[in-house]
């Protein structure tokens, strides 16, 4: 076994068991398992530090994402389009200037929230059970990956402290995401009118949302490159999940056995990053039910990926043509 291989198991495992235990300790507590198992798939990483670094940073983004959503759906404008942009680029502003700590999962809560994604729960609801699952899942995984290292003796990296970037990039980071949000909300509500409702949902539209928002860059290449495993990971993770619940191979054993073959399949063959897939995957073990089966999961969450990819890859690359335009108009003036 190579030593690439060899970190992705191992990587793979330390999830895994994370997140078994962050699974029981929910169902104790009665909360959704759900969030308990993102933080645990996006925070793990081999270095003990960095895994606790990405523990604090993923709740505390959580919350203010969460709390200015709720501040501005308590103010009787959840679901306005013009908020949801102002309120992204306040969200942004707020997580890397002052709290300092990185926006993604701060936008992610924030637009569930704004989309009203789940009208049976309330903002404040949402935002607690948010809240307290990604703390229990990151906890957990680092606690893990830092108990895992000392019985190992390797020495924890000493971190150089988080460097935003200046306003004017955060700015972009808020306005053109949420630009391509507004206008995947107006595409997914044209196709409600020709596409069976069963499949395009509320979950049509915050998939079309995520993919625009949380791999945004403003670097058109690295867009490209990010957005491409994003859709690959989402293919092979709902693939997977799909055929364990085919098989009947539910529950929390075989979802922390499922998640340790998703990562290892999707890093080491597809060659992209799995946690997404691993998302995918957990959604539909946890999630399924007779309303929402896995295929109708499944194809609304790669229609909203499809859609919210093609979108911020279609307004970022609008956007640098009228850059080039402007630039050569210059050019000419002088």
């Amino acid at each position: 076994m190579n030593s690439k291989l060899k970190d992705i198991v191992e990587r793979a495992i330390l999830v895994a068991i994370a997140l078994f235990i962050s699974l029981y300790m929910c169902q104790i507590l009665n909360l959704s398992k759900f969030y308990a198992g993102i933080a645990a798939l996006n925070v793990a990483n081999l270095s003990d530090s960095q895994t606790r670094r990405q523990a604090y940073e993923r709740t505390i983004t959580t919350f203010c994402g969460g709390a200015v959503a709720c501040m501005i759906a308590y103010s009787g404008f959840q679901e306005n389009m013009f908020l949801y942009v102002l309120g992204l680029i306040m969200v942004c502003l707020l997580t890397e200037m002052v709290v300092k700590v990185p926006a993604t999962v701060g936008c992610i809560a924030f637009t569930y929230i704004m989309l009203n994604i789940d009208p049976n729960r309330s903002p404040s609801q949402y935002l607690e059970e948010r809240v307290i699952g990604t703390a229990i899942g990151a906890v957990m995984v680092a606690v893990i990956v830092t108990l895992y290292n000392r019985y190992r003796h390797k020495k924890s990296v000493l971190l150089e402290a988080y460097s935003p970037k200046e306003w004017h990039h955060h700015f972009k980071r808020a306005i053109i995401p949420g630009i391509a949000v507004v206008l995947g909300v107006f595409m997914i509500n044209i196709l409600n009118g020709y596409l069976d409702p069963k499949y395009v949902t509320k979950y049509t539209m915050y998939y079309c949302a995520l993919a625009s928002v949380v791999p945004f860059h403003i670097e058109l290449k690295e867009l490209f490159k990010k957005t491409r495993e994003r859709f690959l990971s989402t293919i092979f993770g709902g693939i997977i999940g799909f055929l364990f619940v085919t098989l009947n191979l539910v529950g929390n054993v075989w979802s922390s056995i499922g998640i340790v073959i998703v990562l290892t399949f999707i890093e080491s063959i597809i060659k992209v990053s799995g946690s997404l897939g691993g998302v995918v995957f957990l959604f539909i073990m946890l999630n399924a039910n007779e309303k929402l089966t896995p295929i109708t999961y499944y194809l609304d969450r790669v229609l909203g990926t499809g859609i919210g990819i093609i979108l911020i890859l279609s307004v970022v690359y609008l956007l640098k043509i009228f850059e080039k335009l402007k630039n050569r108009d210059k050019t000419i003036k002088l």
